[in-house]
C-alpha cells in the first residue's frame, strides 16, 4: 500500500503567522475630536491640513461621519480646506453606513470642487472598495452608471467588483451581460490576469463553470505560464472540478484529467504558486470520488511542497487537506482489512494476527505524520475547522479532536458565538457540527468540573448555585437528512456511553431540541467524581 514520504516532514511555520492580531488599537475618535475641537477653537494655536486630514481619517474609520463633517466645517472656519482624501473617506463612511446614494451624490461635487481633469475615474476607487466589501452590486452598477452620466470612462476596475458583486447578489443575468460586455468593450482583458481572475472567479461563484474552461482554452499558453496569478489558476481548477457536477450520470474522467493538466501548467508557472487553496480543492474531489491512494499522492506532494518553502509564511496545508487524508488513510486501511479477511481461512490465527498488527502499526505510523500539521494547521475558517474536527471524530481520534478544539477557542475563532450562557449551564449547539458540538460538551463539563473544587450541597465553589443543565442541539449544520436532528442523538450517546458515571439527559418538556440534565443527577455525578472518557 502507498506509504508517506518519513524521512523529510517540513517543519511547522512559526507560531507567529498562525493567526496574527494587531496589538495597536486604533485611535479613540472621541479623543482625537475632542483635540481638534480645542485646536480650533484657539485662534491663538495654528490649524494645518494634517490636523484636519488626521481627525477625519480616526473618525470614519470608526464610522463617525457627522463629527468628520465637523471637523471640515471648523477647518473650513480657519481657512484650512480639507484634501480630497479626506472627503472621499466620508464618502466611504456612508455607504458603509447603508447611505450609498447620499456618498454617490457627493461624487460630482467634488469632481467640481476638486476640478479634476485627469484620473478622473479614480475617485471611485475607494469607493468601490467599499461596496465590493459589503457585496453591493446595485450601488456598484449606479457608481458605473454615475460615471456614463458625467462622461468618465469606467475602469476595468469597476466591471470587476461589478462582477464580483453580482455574483455574490446571485444576479446571474447581471453578470452574464457584464461578462460579455467587458469581453467586448475591452480586448485587452485576455492578457489582464486582475480582470481574468475576477471574471472567472464571479462565473465560479454561479456555477458556469464550463464557461470558465472555455476562458481557460482561450488563454495562450505562454502567457499562462508566464503572467497568470495563482487565483487564476485556482479558480479554473475549481472550474474543471466542478464541471461534471451537472451531469453525474454521464460522470467522466475528462473533469479530473483538465483539473490534473491545470494543477501540471500551475507547478510550471513563473508567476503562480500552488497554494493551500490548490491542494485542499483538489484532495477533497479525490476524496469524494473515493480515490484514496491519489490522495495520499497529492498528501506527499504537499509535504516536499512545504518543505522547499520553509521560509514561506503561509503553510501549503490546512485543515481541509488533513481531514482529506486522514479519511484516506482509513479507507485504505480498512479495505487491506476486508482483503486480509479473504485470505485468513488458508491461514493460521498467529500470522493473521500479527499481519493485522503490522496494519495497524502503519496506520498509527502514517497517521502521526498528520498529527503532527495539527498543532499549526490554520483554524481561521470556522467551517474547514469544523471539517477536521468532524473528521477527527468519526474516525475516534478523540484526544485529537478535542485539541483542535481548544485551538478554535484560544484563538477566539467562535468567539462571535456565544455558546455558553447562563453562567455556564446552557450550552447552544444551534451552529455547530457533529464534532464540534460533541467537543464543546466536553468542554463544557470539563469547566464544571474544574470549578467544582469543595463542592457543597446546594452549588459549586465559586460559582453560580447548581441549576439544571440546558443543551440545546437544534438540528445540527451537517445534518445528511434535511432538518433530521442528528445533535440530539449524539449528545445523548456521548452523556450515557462516555461518561463515568453515565448521565441520562431528560427531554425538555415542550421543546424537542434541548436537553436537560438535572441538578440533582448533575451534583451526583459531580460528587462521584464525574468525568467523560472522549479519548
Amino acid at each position: 500500500m502507498h506509504r508517506f514520504l518519513q524521512l523529510r516532514v517540513p517543519a511547522p511555520p512559526s507560531l507567529l503567522y498562525v493567526r496574527w492580531r494587531s496589538n495597536v488599537a486604533s485611535p479613540d475618535w472621541r479623543q482625537a475630536a475632542a483635540a481638534f475641537q480645542r485646536k480650533a477653537s484657539d485662534n491663538s494655536r495654528p490649524l494645518t491640513l494634517t490636523d484636519v486630514a488626521s481627525v477625519v481619517r480616526v473618525c470614519t474609520q470608526s464610522n463617525r461621519t457627522r463629527e468628520a463633517l465637523d471637523a471640515i466645517r471648523r477647518g473650513e472656519k480657519r481657512g484650512v480646506a480639507a484634501p480630497l482624501e479626506s472627503h472621499v473617506q466620508i464618502c466611504c463612511s456612508w455607504a458603509r453606513k447603508g447611505q450609498a446614494e447620499r456618498a454617490l451624490a457627493m461624487l460630482p461635487e467634488l469632481r467640481k470642487q476638486f476640478q479634476l481633469t485627469t484620473n478622473q475615474a479614480g475617485v471611485y476607487d475607494s469607493l468601490l472598495s467599499v461596496f465590493k466589501a459589503t457585496g453591493d452590486w446595485r450601488s456598484t452598477h449606479a457608481a458605473i452608471a454615475q460615471m456614463h452620466e458625467l462622461g468618465v470612462s469606467p475602469t476595468l476596475r469597476a466591471f470587476r467588483v461589478l462582477m464580483l458583486t453580482a455574483a455574490k447578489g446571485k444576479q446571474k443575468d447581471m453578470l452574464m451581460a457584464t461578462v460579455q460586455f467587458v469581453e467586448k468593450k475591452f480586448p485587452e482583458i485576455w492578457t489582464d490576469a486582475a480582470t481574468l481572475t475576477a471574471m472567472c472567479q464571479a462565473l465560479v461563484d454561479i456555477g458556469e463553470n464550463q464557461r470558465v474552461m472555455e476562458i481557460y482554452r482561450k488563454l495562450d499558453d505562454n502567457w499562462l505560464r508566464e503572467e497568470a496569478s495563482t487565483m487564476l489558476f485556482n479558480n479554473f481548477l475549481l472550474a474543471a472540478l466542478r464541471s461534471g457536477d451537472k451531469a453525474p450520470n454521464r460522470k467522466s474522467l475528462s473533469d479530473i484529467q483538465s483539473a490534473r493538466d491545470i494543477f501540471d501548467r500551475l507547478q510550471e508557472s513563473r508567476k503562480a504558486a500552488s497554494d493551500d487553496f490548490t491542494f485542499s480543492i483538489y484532495m477533497m474531489e479525490l476524496a469524494r470520488r473515493d480515490q484514496w491512494t491519489q490522495v495520499l499522492d497529492f498528501f506527499n506532494m504537499m509535504l516536499e511542497t512545504q518543505t522547499r518553502r520553509q521560509n514561506v509564511n503561509k503553510s501549503v496545508i490546512n485543515a481541509l487537506s488533513c481531514s482529506a487524508v486522514i479519511r484516506a488513510l482509513h479507507k485504505l486501511h480498512e479495505i487491506e482489512q476486508s482483503g486480509q479477511q479473504g485470505k485468513e481461512q488458508g491461514e493460521d490465527a498467529a500470522h493473521a494476527s500479527r499481519q493485522l498488527k503490522d496494519q495497524q502499526r502503519k496506520l498509527k505510523q502514517d497517521l502521526s505524520v498528520v498529527m503532527k500539521q495539527l498543532r499549526t494547521v490554520d483554524l481561521c475558517n470556522i467551517g474547514h475547522a469544523s471539517t477536521l474536527i468532524d473528521t477527527l471524530d468519526e474516525f475516534r481520534l478523540f484526544t485529537a479532536a478535542r485539541q483542535v478544539f481548544k485551538r478554535v477557542l484560544d484563538e477566539g475563532v467562535i468567539q462571535k458565538t456565544p455558546w455558553r450562557l447562563k453562567d455556564g449551564f446552557e450550552i447552544d449547539l444551534h451552529t455547530f457540527s457533529r464534532g464540534v458540538a460533541k467537543c464543546a460538551v466536553v468542554s463544557a463539563f470539563e469547566e464544571i468540573t474544574r470549578s467544582q473544587q469543595g463542592v457543597s450541597a446546594v452549588s459549586l465553589a465559586g460559582n453560580a448555585p447548581l441549576q439544571d443543565l440546558r443543551i440545546i442541539t437544534g438540528v445540527g449544520k451537517r445534518s445528511q437528512t434535511f432538518m433530521k436532528p442528528v445533535l440530539r442523538q449524539e449528545i445523548t450517546e456521548l452523556l450515557t456511553k462516555s461518561n463515568r458515571p453515565p448521565l441520562w439527559p431528560s427531554p425538555h418538556p415542550t421543546n424537542p431540541g434541548v436537553l436537560l440534565v438535572r441538578h440533582n443527577a448533575l451534583r451526583k455525578w459531580l460528587k462521584n467524581g464525574g468525568a467523560i472518557r472522549y479519548f
